[in-house]
């Protein structure tokens, strides 16, 4: 499993070259920078030292929908509830979860928010599912880059582990996401709708039998 870390207007350079030793530290490459020239300050260099394969290789987008576009599934981070979502899905459980879909999603995107406001509601509901870290004290938030780090421990294990299942392109999770929307549109809920919405935040939690079994549900339903 590939999975590529997102950094969404990050204002201050440090904190770009310290998600990049986060980054190298647990074994992962993939970094994409939106909306932010800061990497190209020299603290960031500086930070990012032993890094910087990483920090040159990071690919820059104008928006985070551009920067989602080839991904299978998409996980925001939040220090805060949001009131669109139900449920968060803890750091220490993303692991697991992502294991369950053998091969079902093979590209996954975490995505970090700027270090004043987090992700925007607009920006969260971009992503398939919202995951935090479950703090002890009650401080309000982690510096983005430990963020990162933890994050990157987390899901340490993955991209080490080849995929023993590769679903077809059309058992993928991105297509399944797509078929049920068509569906649930076929009954007439938009997709500002209450079971909707609530349909879209439970379908990451799927794993590979549940998206087998989902994506032939899908097909009959909308051959009727």
């Amino acid at each position: 499993m590939d999975v590529v870390f997102i950094l969404v207007a990050p204002a201050v350079p440090e904190n770009i070259g310290a998600s990049c030793r986060a980054l190298k530290t647990m074994g992962f490459e993939a970094l994409r920078l939106v909306d932010t020239q800061a990497h190209l300050e020299k603290p960031a260099r500086i930070v990012a030292h032993g890094s910087g394969d990483i920090l040159d290789a990071a690919r820059l987008y104008p928006s985070l929908a551009e920067a989602l576009l080839d991904l299978d599934l998409v996980i925001g981070t939040s220090a805060k509830a949001r009131h669109q979502w139900r449920s968060l899905t803890p750091a220490h459980q993303l692991s697991a979860l992502l294991g369950s879909k053998q091969g079902c999603a093979q590209k996954v995107g975490v995505v970090f928010g700027c270090e004043e406001s987090g992700l925007s509601n607009a920006q969260l509901a971009l992503c398939d599912l919202v995951s935090n870290i479950e703090l002890p004290a009650p401080y309000p938030s982690l510096n983005l880059a430990q963020a990162v780090m933890l994050y990157a421990y987390e899901l340490r294990g993955l991209h080490a582990q080849p995929n023993s299942i590769v679903c077809p392109d059309t058992q993928q999770y991105a297509a399944l996401r797509s078929k049920v929307r068509a569906v649930l549109a076929q009954q007439g809920y938009d997709e500002t709708s209450k079971l909707a919405r609530w349909a879209m935040e439970v379908l990451p939690q799927a794993n590979a039998k549940a998206i087998g079994f989902l994506h032939s549900l899908c097909d009959k339903l909308l051959k009727l």
